[in-house]
């Protein structure tokens, strides 16, 4: 294609998206289904214009947005809360692979015409869940912190840990179990260990020192760099070893969360995240053969169905099993009812390998594209069932800010932001403080306030703060054209907030208060009046004498000290 075909093409599929994500947002299922059918549309299977015929090299480029996706989950995951979640994520996550794989698998033995073989492949591919639609369906819902989406989170855990026993599957399926030497074995084990070992060294040790380096010397295009390294660096490593890309992007995450950088990590990849979480979806929607669907609608539409009720049956009984609430149960039950992409990669290595016929592939195939394009009905259905029942509970989530309400956010931590904190603290108000300084990060952590490295002009870290819930937000920077403009953007994008900021001089002030931020209080005047009385008092001039003159030069806005301002002024 030359540039202008190109070019054409991008602007149709950018179109045809911006459409489909608005209709389907508007219609209450979502922006994912919007993608997928713009997919579909700008697909090489259907008429009219083609966004690509690479399909799959397409894919490839769009998995970097699950990756990068799953990577922040990790950030929101602490060591410790994945422990308190060990229940879940080896008792039920395994527990839900076994008797879903179980179940599906004689589904297919005795109504379709699978071998035992064959079957066993179906049950397990089937029994997995698509990690990009839940995770982005839970985060665009606002739902990741519900107990239904840790449910699901971690059951999604599971799954990626069942990854390589189940692939290790198919050769001894294929009636190939030479191929499976002692040798072999402890080769895969041994760089198991090794990649796992390394990222958690990485991860722990390496990276925190190698992020401090950049943030103290305000590298902030070399922060951005080590960040995507390390999660493509993770990914790769996992994959190498024979897990997921996902679960080395997790677990990379999951060590730094507890850094000092964790809101400005989540604010460096977002951009990249979002738009390659768009593509992947596309890519999916791509990838479905429409007239195949059509051509096999009826086998599809006796057997999909069933199957994903078997699906949401079983796990609408195993969460009720491990005491999940029934509201939960039901929720996770339909939203992890689809077929995960893991399920492409089990039926093509199972083809390749002669477990499954084309004709299985092709069915297969379709069964998960089918399942992920009814996935936003399911929810719906899953959400309002729920309703019925009563409230969703919710459980704590990791963000320091998740837990605060009515709180207030102080951006900067220099010295007039470190007072700011203390007197919160001693008037028992909840704050959270960031700072783009590590040093006075650090400072802030061994004072036990609840100080954190990032840019509050970042959209993630607006989030992380918690801006939408807070009382009041403090702005003193020692810049002052990045305070105001700090100010008047945060007052734009929360009109509800209060916000607070110190500036220099009258002019500053009034700059601010025509812009609509009513607190701007002038930190110079306060403090030299300060001074001023202390001056008077030391020279014998009474306390109420200097009060009073205080009062006379606060009053009516400064009225006094404005007068000789333009005075001076006008003399020069």
């Amino acid at each position: 294609m030359d540039l202008t075909s190109i070019l054409l093409a991008l602007v149709v599929l950018l179109l045809a998206t911006a459409i489909c994500v608005i209709l389907f947002e508007r219609l209450g299922f979502g922006s994912i289904l919007g993608f997928i059918v713009a997919g579909i549309i700008m697909g090489p299977h259907t008429p009219g214009p083609v966004a690509t015929e690479n399909v799959e090299d397409l894919q490839h480029i769009a998995e970097l947005g699950v990756v990068l996706f799953l990577f922040t989950i990790g950030l929101e995951m602490r060591p410790e809360k994945m422990w308190a979640m060990r229940r879940l994520l080896f008792g039920l996550g395994s527990l839900q692979m076994l008797v879903t794989a179980s179940v599906l698998g004689t589904y297919l033995l005795l109504f379709t015409d699978a071998s035992w073989e064959s079957a066993v492949i179906g049950g397990l591919g089937f029994a997995m869940s698509s990690t990009a639609i839940i995770m982005a369906t839970l985060a665009e819902r606002g739902e990741l912190a519900t107990e239904h989406g840790q449910t699901s989170f971690a059951i999604l855990m599971a799954q990626d840990l069942w990854i390589v026993p189940v692939m290790a599957l198919v050769p001894i399926l294929a009636h190939r179990t030479a191929e499976v030497t002692e040798a072999s074995l402890w080769e895969e084990v041994s760089l198991l260990v090794v990649a796992i070992g390394g990222i958690i060294v990485i991860g722990r040790h390496l990276l925190p020192a190698v992020l401090g380096y950049t943030a103290k010397r305000r590298r902030m295009e070399a922060f951005g760099i080590v960040v995507m390294l390390s999660v493509v660096g993770a990914a790769w490593v996992a994959e190498h070893a024979g897990l997921s890309m996902t679960l080395g992007a997790f677990l990379i995450g999951m060590l730094l969360s507890a850094s000092d950088y964790r809101y400005q990590i989540e604010a460096t990849v977002a951009p990249f995240k979002d738009t390659l979480m768009g593509l992947f979806f596309i890519a999916v929607g791509m990838s479905i053969n429409v007239s195949a669907l059509l051509s096999d609608w009826s086998t599809l539409i006796t057997h999909v169905p069933a199957i994903l009720a078997l699906k949401i049956a079983v796990l609408i009984g195993l969460t009720l099993a491990f005491s999940i609430g029934r509201q939960a149960a039901i929720r996770s039950g339909f939203l992890m009812s689809q077929f995960g992409e893991f399920a492409f990669v089990l039926f093509g290595a199972a083809a390749v390998a002669g477990v499954l016929s084309t004709h299985q592939l092709t069915l297969g195939m379709l069964a998960v594209a089918l399942s992920m394009i009814l996935t936003p009905l399911m929810v719906k259905i899953g959400s309002e069932l729920a309703v019925r029942l009563g409230a969703v509970s919710v459980v704590e989530e990791a963000k320091p800010a998740a837990d605060l309400d009515r709180h207030v956010v102080v951006i900067g931590y220099e010295e007039s932001g470190q007072l700011i904190c203390l007197m919160l603290e001693r008037a028992n108000v909840p704050f959270i403080a960031f700072d783009r300084n590590i040093s006075r990060v650090q400072e802030g952590k061994q004072s036990g306030h609840n100080v954190h490295f990032g840019d509050i002009n970042s959209p993630a870290t607006q989030q992380a703060a918690g801006l939408g819930r807070a009382d009041a937000v403090y702005v003193t920077l020692r810049d002052m054209e990045q305070a105001k403009a700090v100010a008047v953007t945060l007052k734009h994008l929360y009109p509800l907030l209060d916000v607070y900021v110190r500036v220099r001089t009258l002019k500053d002030q009034d700059e601010l208060v025509a812009r609509g931020i009513k607190h701007a209080g002038t930190g110079y005047i306060e403090s030299t009046l300060v001074r001023g009385s202390a001056l008077l008092k030391g020279i014998g001039t009474s306390e109420a004498d200097v009060q009073e003159l205080v009062e006379d030069f606060q009053r009516d806005d400064y009225a006094l000290v404005r007068s000789a301002y333009a005075k001076s002024n006008r003399e020069q």
